[in-house]
């Protein structure tokens, strides 16, 4: 229960608080809080104590939590009856004085706050390379919201799929206690620490959260001959994500949920994993049946819904795979083989006179700027020299760590891709990074990060490397904010 606080944290920190501090899902005047009791005996209690200053001097609420082995001994508190756009600071603490690292998170800004800034990545291959990609975001200053777009842990073993660094456990993670750990190791990397310890995030799965190239109903990666049932690797899957990464998703089983940011921007969650996807397609034929889906039809309905309901002059949609059609890379992992969801969301944003929408995914381990019309390729419905027919926008981040995809024909493929996609105003494959997204009444401008050196635990050198600009009541990109820039 909460209360008011009526003693003080004590001093000092202690290492049973290994894997840290974070805060999820900011809300106008609550928070979700989180850490999690290393070695600790079922129904331990601990303390959550919340400030307005670094020091927790300014304390204004307290909480006894119990560390409970059903749980996987995390700590988890909603905070509420907090002030808006307000920074707060807090930190977990056992009954013998032992003591986590102090977190800072910040609540979602007031109705009329007249700014507001998200950063955007995915996909984190531990194997891979360090996750530079997470401190430079952690220095990034202001922000609302980190909004992790999937990929967030990998299920492979050792060498399965990268060989820089190994995890805990060594195998192909299968079981509750096996996601357990794989979620633990990953939050005793110090960037990524550093970052929940820092900025509230908002989360989304991708398929290695389970396995990869996941639908409803089985993985490309799964054979239940060899691993047992799908359906209980799902669950175990779930539960330790919603352990490690809690959200505020208000039905069972969907990560969906729209959050407000200021009267600015409504920012819609998706599962475009999970839900309702139906398994993936052979052909393009196949994808482009009607009974085909990748967000199953009541979050479509629901997405559609609060979509038209928006007044908010700004529309993000935050989802794992990308939006966008490429012929020329036809991904049937992607909306590509869903084409008909595809086209009753764009139809939908034009026949209900919809502006300020900007998709914003994952996965793909490129970055990409593409306007969305509902044929690229038709030039009587769409100008791809001003924009004209584009119904909303679409940036994918590139990957936080995980690798190029197309080797040493990269740079080939992203020629062909500017060739044959008259809608790609940026494309680029090789780099790791992520995007800033900063939003005001006037313009949305959104700010491509990358950082170099991933596979160096010396590296994380970053720049700015483009930036796009979409005016408010527009659809497509403005001309002029569309410059690569030169480094």
């Amino acid at each position: 229960m909460w209360c008011a606080p009526g003693g003080r944290p004590r001093a000092g920190a202690s290492g049973r608080f290994r894997h840290g501090v974070a805060s999820f899902d900011p809300l106008t005047s609550s928070l979700l809080l989180w850490s999690r009791l290393t070695d600790a005996a079922d129904g331990e209690p601990v303390t959550l104590w919340v400030a307005r200053d670094a020091a927790l001097t300014d304390l204004v609420a307290s909480a006894t939590l119990e560390a409970r082995a059903d749980a996987g001994f995390v700590l988890l508190a909603e905070v509420a009856g907090l002030a808006a756009g307000t920074d707060y600071f807090f930190v977990f603490e056992t009954a013998a004085g032992e003591r986590s690292a102090v977190g800072r998170t910040r609540t979602a800004p007031s109705h009329d706050a007249p700014r507001v800034r998200f950063a955007f990545t995915a996909c984190a291959s531990y194997a891979h390379g360090y996750f530079h990609t997470y401190a430079r975001i952690a220095e990034q200053e202001p922000l609302d919201a980190v909004v992790h777009l999937g990929d967030y842990i990998y299920e492979y073993g050792d060498g399965g799929y990268g060989s820089l660094r190994g995890y805990d456990p060594p195998h192909e993670i299968l079981s509750l206690a096996d996601y357990r750990r794989r979620y633990a190791h990953y939050r005793l990397d110090p960037d990524l620490a550093r970052l929940h310890a820092r900025h509230p995030m908002i989360v989304t799965w991708d398929d290695h959260e389970f396995a990869n190239n996941a639908h409803r109903g089985g993985a490309l990666e799964h054979q239940e001959e060899r691993e047992g049932s799908w359906a209980a690797r799902v669950e175990s899957a779930s539960q330790a994500h919603r352990e490690w990464l809690p959200h505020r998703a208000s039905t069972p089983g969907s990560l969906y949920r729209k959050m407000a940011f200021s009267d600015l921007v409504d920012l819609f969650v998706l599962d475009t994993r999970l839900e309702g996807r139906s398994p993936p397609a052979s052909s393009d034929e196949e994808a482009r049946a009607a009974d085909r889906t990748i967000l199953g039809a009541a979050q479509r309905e629901r997405l559609l819904a609060d979509l038209r309901a928006s007044r908010a002059p700004w529309k993000v949609i935050a989802h794992s795979v990308q939006f966008s059609p490429h012929a020329e890379f036809w991904n049937g992992d992607a909306w590509d083989g869903y084409q008909h969801d595809r086209r009753v969301v764009l139809e939908a944003i034009r026949d209900a006179d919809i502006h300020g929408v900007i998709f914003v995914c994952g996965d793909g381990h490129k970055s990409f700027a593409d306007e969305l019309p509902l044929d690229p390729t038709d030039g009587d419905s769409y100008d791809s020299e001003t924009g004209a027919g584009s119904l909303a926008v679409e940036l994918m981040t590139p990957a936080a760590s995980s690798p190029n995809l197309f080797g040493d024909e990269a740079r080939e493929l992203e020629a062909s891709i500017l060739a044959a996609s008259p809608h790609t105003r940026f494309v680029e494959t090789e780099s790791r990074g992520y995007w800033v997204l900063d939003l005001d009444a006037t313009r949305a401008e959104a700010e491509l990060h990358f950082v170099a050196g991933v596979e160096d635990p010396e590296g994380g050198r970053e720049h700015v490397e483009v930036r796009f600009e979409v005016e408010r009541g527009a659809r497509a990109f403005t001309r002029t904010a569309t410059e690569r820039l030169r480094k």
